[in-house]
């Protein structure tokens, strides 16, 4: 097959051209961002200021080009519509919250200057997972984004855990990626196309498609379940979050997770939730275990962590295990659809105000906080250890937080599509949960500083992400309606 028949090449509009732009102007930014960086001195100053500035007019383009009706690219090869544009434009906020966390980690931890164009180019591929429909261009965005990741993670250059930590990602990420390749092609050998809506189409009209369909869309799932973290394929999650910078870890289980997961829900939508198909009721029913196998042992291994970072990574995987019940019950009606989106948003904005809290006690290097060195913590620290209690707050689901907002609507939706054993699992390690979030706070407020009590590192970009982090937890706790009525517009 010819690549003008893969991706059909036709002259762009204007308008075609505008929903482009956000692109254009991160691979400018990025280079920009290069160029600028080799300042002998002010190098990390100026990466960072292009970096503000190209994620800044991304959000005032998403912001102006809201209500332009929908677009596709490169025979719907891309599809700008108002939610691909809003979940990019979310993508975005969180990269721009990550390029502030990184100002002053950069040198605290001796990262390059080039982490912020870095950041860049993974957003770009970010934005595009968001908005292709197409397999084969999904590979191609997944690598522009995870080629980045993985120099991030190993970019402490005098650490062997961050070392150590970006060979196993990228090992285990090249063979999920390679898992994605192949198993798109056996799919597209069994329906013919690479379209997700086109292989909805041919799944519809056909009941039985070929064997090789089921291998590619095993295949497929396997890659995609790796991305965000979900149990078996979760082995890499707690030592890349402790080996990699953390804010290399907070944008990744922020931004990285947000995007994965929404790629996921699309495939699963389109060639798993087929009802005519007798034989897919055996991947619905592997997703229902691997939820409840997520939520299970994410957080009962979470209890028994004495180091920050390592117990949030336990922590991301119970929640991958809440996400995939939403995307399990998104099979019987669109509301789980908006509060997957909800609780991915919510989850992802707690998940980078808490690394930007930890960002501020850790050491050059070092791997972890443990509970002992923060003992004490929020007496010396009030409003850093308030912003942390409110960030863990929100993840467990505790009212007057967005999380639990989140955290609500996602089983609520669940209840309605009548999904009670797999909820009552989630609401039972949610309950398992509150006492290893509640743990830390016992030990910054109620716990006495000892000789081992980590040193305030007082970076402002980590102060101001945190803040903002702290502030969008709070609002949307407080007054979700408004962020709720928006997503169920954009939803239509």
């Amino acid at each position: 097959m010819l690549l003008n028949e893969v991706f059909p090449l036709n002259p762009l509009s204007g308008v075609e051209l505008l929903s482009l732009t956000p692109l254009f102007i991160l691979a400018v930014g990025a280079i920009l961002s290069l160029i600028v960086g080799t300042h002998k001195e002010k190098g990390h100053t100026f990466a960072f200021g292009v970096a503000f500035v190209s994620l800044v007019s991304c959000l005032f383009v998403y912001a102006s080009t809201a209500t332009i009706s929908d677009i596709s690219i490169l025979g719907e090869t891309l599809i700008f519509n108002p939610f691909t544009k809003t979940i990019a434009a979310m993508a975005t906020g969180f990269a721009l919250i990550a390029v502030v966390l990184t100002y002053g980690q950069d040198k605290k931890e001796g990262l390059l200057s080039e982490i912020y164009a870095l950041i860049q180019f993974s957003t770009a591929g970010m934005i595009l997972m968001m908005s292709t429909q197409h397999l084969l261009f999904l590979f191609i965005a997944l690598e522009i984004m995870s080629l980045a990741i993985y120099i991030m993670v190993a970019m402490r250059r005098s650490s062997r855990f961050s070392a150590e930590a970006g060979l196993k990602y990228f090992i285990l990420g090249g063979l999920a990626s390679a898992f994605l390749l192949y198993g798109s092609s056996l799919i597209f050998g069994a329906t013919g196309s690479f379209q997700l809506g086109t292989i909805n189409t041919f799944l519809l009209a056909h009941n039985e498609p070929s064997f090789i369909f089921y291998v590619g869309l095993g295949m497929v799932l396997v890659a995609m379940l790796f991305k965000v973290g979900a149990v078996p394929f979760h082995g890499w999650v707690p030592d890349v979050y402790q080996g990699a910078a953390t804010n290399v870890t907070g944008f990744m289980g922020a931004a990285v997770k947000f995007t994965a997961f929404m790629a996921l829900a699309r495939i699963c939508q389109n060639l798993v939730f087929v009802d005519n198909i007798v034989a897919l009721k055996w991947f619905e029913t592997t997703i229902y275990v691997i939820a409840a196998a997520s939520m299970i042992y994410g957080n009962f291994v979470a209890i028994s962590q004495n180091e920050i970072k390592r117990m949030l990574s336990f922590s991301t995987i119970a929640h991958t295990g809440y996400l995939l019940l939403g995307l399990y019950a998104m099979k019987l009606g669109e509301e789980s659809a908006q509060s997957v989106l909800l609780y991915l948003f919510f989850y992802a904005v707690a998940n980078l105000g808490a690394f930007a809290v930890i960002s501020q006690f850790e050491e050059k290097n070092q791997k972890d906080l443990t509970f002992d060195q923060i003992s004490g913590m929020g007496a010396k620290h009030p409003v850093l250890g308030t912003f942390f209690t409110l960030f863990l707050l929100s993840m467990a689901g505790i009212p007057l937080t967005s999380g639990f907002i989140a955290k609500y609507g996602l089983f609520s939706s669940a209840v309605y599509a009548g999904e009670i054993p797999l909820v009552v699992i989630a609401v039972l390690t949610s309950v398992v949960s509150v006492y290893y979030y509640l743990r830390v706070i016992v030990y910054m407020f109620m716990k006495d500083t000892t000789s081992e009590a980590a040193t305030y590192q007082g970076l402002k970009g980590a102060g101001l992400a945190a803040f903002l982090s702290a502030a969008a937890t709070l609002q949307f706790g407080l007054f979700p309606r408004a962020i709720i009525s928006f997503v169920k517009m954009i939803s239509k």
